[in-house]
């Protein structure tokens, strides 16, 4: 006898799975129910919007191809002599970046319009569970889960995410995050003393107290006493941090580590970057095919930490330009296990989905044939698996 399967509302789920254990598997359709168009046809589109002399001629090629990048790029290639490697080379890559550059450009544009939202419905959804996979190679999970980070690090027992792309105005560079730590403290432990004639007329207040227009001049005289060399714009910008986090109240996670950490890139020890530690136990986020700001680098996985979209673009050619360096994607839409097995960092990530008890919740996946390794790992341990096609995804409404 075939067991039923029943069809449940979002509430309805969020309910059965409460106070246990939850893990989240995003697929493309997470992003569309939120308004953010990442499917190869949307990404090709872009393409030919910013590059309309060069794709536009190849539309028809990527129709026929059905949108796949890897049979397109495999097109082009069948027509250009066997011997001439550097043609190869170039269209591949050029391909590539403006795929990844495309990609990007639509994540950052209609982000915004989530982070605008006012029903906290994606929080909501996030909050339920210990694990979080992406089989998207953007950032639109990575970046939510930034905007819901822990806000201590410490007392949350967790890594908080480096900033690899300047989306949001609380991203902060290293700087920035020094005087944070310095300031977060002092706004939650510091007292402000006013004394007129004599030491027993003095009145003491909570920095805690204080509106933003006074605790920031509190800030400024003390930077200026006690010769901090902060720059005025860095203050500003943490205290309006510190206040906007204030707003938000507790709508933050419990935990959020995608296992990079600061550690030694070259043999000299003279150059420190962000590594993924194959062996890290707190990691709680996975990108099971790579992601854009993935990348291997001889032997080392690495993550790009940069400032802006010209750094980051500027980054990404140099790694397709690099024999020695690539980013850790698998483009290709058959035969993606072979990919997993050759890289640790997404080995890694597929042998986190044996490990793992308790609900599965699939978002947005349309659990095709040529992610059967995904799925098949799953199988081997989840005891309950939930599964929303793309098209039943409505994430700003999940509790109504």
């Amino acid at each position: 006898m075939e067991e039923k399967i029943a069809v449940l509302k979002y509430s309805e789920v969020l309910e059965r799975i409460k106070n246990q254990t939850n893990h989240l598997l995003i697929g493309n359709g997470f992003n569309y129910g939120l308004g953010i168009n990442t499917s190869y046809k949307s990404i090709f589109n872009k393409m030919i919007e910013n590059n309309r002399g060069v794709y536009k001629e190849a539309t028809s090629i990527v129709e026929n191809c059905n949108y796949n990048l890897e049979q397109f790029i495999g097109e082009l290639e069948n027509d250009i002599k066997s011997d001439n490697i550097f043609l190869k080379k170039y269209i591949r890559n050029k391909i590539k970046f403006d795929f990844m550059k495309a990609a990007h450009e639509i994540v950052k544009n209609a982000i915004k319009n989530v982070y605008a939202e006012k029903n906290e419905g994606v929080f909501l959804l996030l909050q339920n569970f210990t694990n979080f996979f992406s089989l998207n190679y953007d950032s639109c999970l990575y970046l939510l889960l930034l905007k819901y980070k822990p806000i201590d690090n410490e007392l949350n027992n967790t890594i908080v995410f480096e900033p690899s792309i300047k989306f949001i105005e609380e991203d902060m560079n290293a700087e920035q995050n020094n005087i944070y730590t310095e300031i977060k403290e002092a706004r939650r432990t510091g007292r402000l003393k006013i004394t007129i004639d004599n030491e027993n007329d003095s009145l003491e207040k909570p920095l805690s107290q204080l509106t933003k227009t006074h605790f920031l001049a509190e800030v400024k005289a003390y930077y200026k006493a006690n010769n901090k060399g902060w720059k005025e714009k860095d203050i500003n910008k943490v205290v309006k941090f510190i206040f906007e986090e204030e707003k938000k109240g507790n709508n933050r996670l419990n935990k959020v580590d995608d296992g990079s950490r600061y550690k030694q890139t070259n043999l000299f020890g003279n150059e420190m970057g962000l590594v993924f530690d194959s062996k890290c136990e707190t990691q709680n986020v996975f990108f099971l095919h790579g992601a854009f700001h993935i990348y291997k680098d001889g032997r080392i996985i690495k993550k790009i930490t940069q400032e802006s979209d010209k750094a980051l673009y500027e980054k990404l050619e140099e790694i397709l330009n690099n024999e020695e360096q690539d980013i850790v994607c698998v483009f290709q839409q058959e035969n993606k296990i072979d990919a997993i097995n050759q890289n640790e960092y997404l080995l890694n990530c597929f042998n986190k989905l044996d490990s793992l008890t308790g609900n599965m919740v699939i978002i947005g996946s349309s659990l095709a044939d040529n992610d059967n390794h995904i799925f098949e790992q799953i199988n081997n341990q989840i005891l309950r698996l939930y599964s929303f096609p793309p098209c039943f995804v409505k994430l700003r409404r999940i509790i109504n």
